[in-house]
C-alpha cells in the first residue's frame, strides 16, 4: 500500500472533520517529541513509537464514539487487547519533532480487530505499524465483538481513494 497515499507534501495532515477524520476515513493525532521520549542520540527511543501509536488507536476510537470507560462500565465488561504487532522503523524523530499519527480502521476479521497505522514528520514515515486487536472480556477471557462497537466503527472504515 502506497504509505503516501491522502499526504500532501505541504499539507499534513489533509483536512480533518470535527472527529479528526478525512474524507477516507484516517484519524489523525499530533504528538510532539519531548526530551524524555529520545535516548542518549537524542532520538526518539523505539518503544515509544508503540505508545504514539497506542495513543493514536486511543483517540480514533474515542472520536468514533467508542469509550474504553463505558466498555469497562457495562454489565458485561469487556476490553481491547492487542495480539499483534508488525513495526516497521524507517526515519529516526527527535527531540521537538512535530509528529502526526495515521490511524486507519481497516474493519474485522472474526474477532479481530485490524488497524494499519503511520507515523509522519511532514510526507516522512518515520514509522508504519499493523495492529491486530481483539475484544475480551474484562477478566482477560476472549470474546466475540461487541456488535454497537461494531456499528459505531462502520462509518470510520478506512476508504482507499480511487486516485
Amino acid at each position: 500500500m502506497d504509505e503516501h497515499k491522502g499526504i500532501g507534501v505541504n499539507m499534513l495532515p489533509p483536512p480533518l472533520n470535527d472527529r479528526n477524520f478525512d474524507e477516507q476515513n484516517q484519524h489523525w493525532r499530533s504528538v510532539r517529541v519531548y526530551y524524555e521520549d529520545t535516548d542518549f542520540t537524542g532520538m526518539v527511543y523505539h518503544a515509544n513509537y508503540l505508545k504514539y501509536f497506542e495513543r493514536g488507536r486511543s483517540d480514533h476510537l474515542r472520536d468514533a464514539g467508542v469509550s474504553h470507560q463505558d466498555l469497562l462500565n457495562r454489565p458485561d465488561p469487556a476490553a481491547f487487547t492487542i495480539i499483534k504487532v508488525d513495526l516497521d522503523f524507517k526515519n529516526a524523530a527527535q527531540v521537538e519533532d512535530e509528529l502526526w499519527i495515521r490511524t486507519r480502521y481497516l474493519g474485522l476479521k472474526g474477532p479481530r480487530i485490524l488497524f494499519e497505522q503511520a507515523c509522519l514528520r511532514g510526507a516522512d514515515v518515520i514509522a508504519t505499524a499493523n495492529i491486530i486487536a481483539v475484544t475480551i472480556h474484562a477478566t482477560g477471557g476472549a470474546r466475540k465483538p461487541i456488535p454497537e462497537i461494531v456499528e459505531l466503527l462502520k462509518p470510520v472504515i478506512f476508504r482507499q481513494s480511487e486516485s
